[in-house]
């Protein structure tokens, strides 16, 4: 307590570089009154922090003591602030990259996990980090330090790190650049501040030209999937944001926005319970919106992620919420080559029991166009047979309604196209394991449905047919 007051003098001393003992004497006070809370708010006040900063390369030999103190210190938030004021993030990066010694590494670690937590200066510094490291590490040194240091000298591509020699050498390099650089003026000038551009940033060759979402590289997401991910949750709405984003404009990057889509398809895929979280973050509006743009590259990405959410129970109700199957046919007018996996939504869609979705249909005149399809060929669809028995489920779902059945079965009595088909078989020829979002299956396998035809099967064999010239042999 005697030492409130004199934090001035005591951080002074730390800059007496002509006595390494008078600066381990000083170093040494400085860490013992940290362990008092009323000592740590006055060095806050005090604002001395860069005379901290600076011993760390003057005193190798001291650096873990120096860490420990910082550690102390740090549990105040405006000691935070002056910590990354004067440099003390590039100072600790490059103790973690660069120090040969793995508890000082260690300790940088979790002086960088306690930063982050800070709820106030904490999403800050993981800005100023992330300009130098990709954002896996924080959370590994969150997790674990000493794992995050193990990770940092690994070599990893996966979907949420690509990392290797070159990039550990490139931000090697660039850190102990900077560090001697600013040190150089700190030493000069205590004062001197710690500024990076928002454009700075240290670009690793392999990672160069990826699309990057929520932390993760969607072109080894859709190489692999079933990829656990860190925060599922988080990459969804940051996903769901980007192609909101990207369709929100005329003209978006074709190539990237196709990734987008098929990441998004093949997480849900991989992850169906993360289906049910996308209603809460209001995403659905847009999607359906996408339906009825004017780019007509957008309604065919909106239908093949509504065809996945189309199988979330929650998803349905929010989707029989607002008015879904009007945008839905819009799109599938819009993209004919979408219609097989739009026919297998809205089937999804009709089997949940929502009569709101049921009311749609009827008010937006779908059973007349699905109908159309029926009875014609669906242009730009392989499989005719397997969209057009998804057609009859869906057609079927609707009569199945309590409020709206009747109707439904009105209008579909009244087709000759449906006397057709309502009582074919169609169940064998849909396949179970649909392959990203599409409809398969052989089109000569048995138990097809057929195409609709009012022919007849004759009921009496052909006639039989004698060869003249062998009499014993018939010919049917």
């Amino acid at each position: 307590m005697q030492c409130i007051g004199s934090f001035k003098l005591l951080f002074y001393l730390l800059r007496v570089q002509l006595s390494t003992d008078v600066q381990s004497a000083a170093l040494e006070v400085i860490n013992i009154v940290t362990t008092n809370q009323e000592c740590v708010n006055d060095i806050a006040a005090s604002e001395v922090l860069a005379s901290l900063l600076l011993v760390i390369p003057a005193l190798p030999k001291s650096t873990i003591l120096v860490l420990e103190t910082l550690y102390a210190l740090i549990s105040n938030t405006k000691i935070v602030k002056e910590l990354m004021l004067r440099g003390g993030v590039l100072y600790l990066l490059d103790l973690f990259c660069n120090n040969t010694n793995p508890t000082v590494r260690e300790k940088a670690g979790e002086l960088f996990a306690k930063m982050l937590n800070d709820k106030l200066v904490g999403p800050r510094c993981r800005i100023i980090l992330s300009k130098f490291l990709p954002v896996i590490f924080m959370d590994a040194m969150r997790e674990s330090p000493e794992a995050s240091v193990h990770m940092f000298e690994g070599t990893h591509e996966n979907p949420e790190l690509i990392w290797n020699d070159e990039a550990r050498e490139k931000v090697c390099t660039t850190i102990r650049q900077m560090v001697k650089e600013f040190h150089t003026k700190q030493k000069a000038d205590p004062n001197h501040r710690f500024t990076l551009t928002e454009e700075f940033a240290v670009v690793f060759a392999d990672a160069a030209g990826e699309v990057v979402v929520g932390g993760v590289f969607l072109r080894l997401f859709i190489a692999n999937p079933g990829w656990i991910l860190r925060k599922p949750k988080e990459f969804l709405t940051e996903l769901l944001e980007k192609w909101c984003a990207m369709t929100s404009t005329n003209s978006p990057n074709g190539e990237q926005l196709e990734m987008v889509t098929t990441a998004l398809v093949f997480f849900f895929k991989s992850q169906p319970v993360m289906c049910d979280s996308v209603p809460q973050l209001g995403h659905l509006p847009r999607l359906l919106k996408a339906m009825t743009a004017r780019n007509d590259a957008f309604p065919k990405h909106a239908i093949q992620i509504i065809h996945q959410l189309s199988s979330s129970e929650t998803c349905v109700r929010s989707l029989a919420a607002q008015q879904s199957i009007g945008p839905i046919m819009a799109g599938m007018k819009a993209r004919p080559d979408a219609v097989g996996i739009a026919c297998e939504a809205l089937n999804n869609l009709f089997s949940k029991g929502q009569e709101d979705l049921v009311s749609q249909a009827l008010n937006c005149d779908i059973i007349p166009y699905l109908l159309s399809l029926l009875d014609g060929r669906i242009e730009g669809v392989e499989n005719q047979a397997a969209v057009k028995a998804q057609i009859v489920k869906a057609l079927k779902a609707m009569t199945m309604s309590l409020q709206y059945g009747e109707q439904v079965a009105t209008i579909l009595d009244k087709s000759q196209v449906w006397k057709e088909y309502k009582d074919q078989k169609h169940d064998l020829f849909i396949a179970n394991t649909p392959i990203a979002g599409y409809l398969t299956g052989a089109p000569n396998v048995a138990g097809y449905l057929t195409s609709g035809t009012s022919s007849t099967m004759p009921n009496a064999p052909p006639p039989v047919v004698q060869d003249t010239n062998n009499p014993d042999n018939l010919l049917g």
